[in-house]
């Protein structure tokens, strides 16, 4: 099939900081996720794979001015990026929140994928209950 997509996660430094101190996202975090394509087989690569061009652009916002605290937003996909994200609404950011709500280790964020913040979760304990 497809080749696997790269993402890579970003987060604003303020906030990454708060986190670091108190186990939980501080309102106002904002996290980018940036989606590339993958590519393989280029010198000297022979048999892994690397991040190659982007896919697409989206937007996770935590600010209490927003249903539930967290919003969704989308930049949309390459080659039609736009400047300014797009709200998900609808049936969009109803799968975002359901998933965003029962897969994620702290709030509705991905944090038991990054061992450092998963580590702080459980010493600040900020983990689900039943994670």
């Amino acid at each position: 099939g497809a080749s696997p997509a790269f993402t890579n996660v970003f987060v604003n430094p303020s906030s990454y900081r708060a986190f670091m101190q108190t186990g939980r996202w501080p309102n106002g975090t904002v996290f980018v996720l940036e989606i590339r394509r993958s590519e393989t087989e280029a010198a000297p690569n022979k048999g892994g794979r690397f991040q190659a061009g982007m896919l697409a652009l989206e937007a996770e916002v935590k600010d209490a001015r927003f249903p539930d605290g967290w919003a969704y937003f989308n930049f949309g996909r390459v080659p039609a990026l736009t400047d300014v994200a797009a709200p998900l609404s609808g049936e969009a950011v109803a799968r975002c929140v359901e998933c965003h709500t029962k897969q994620t280790a702290v709030e509705r964020t991905f944090v038991q994928f990054y061992p450092t913040l998963l580590e702080i979760a459980r010493q600040k304990g900020t983990l689900k209950p039943g994670f």
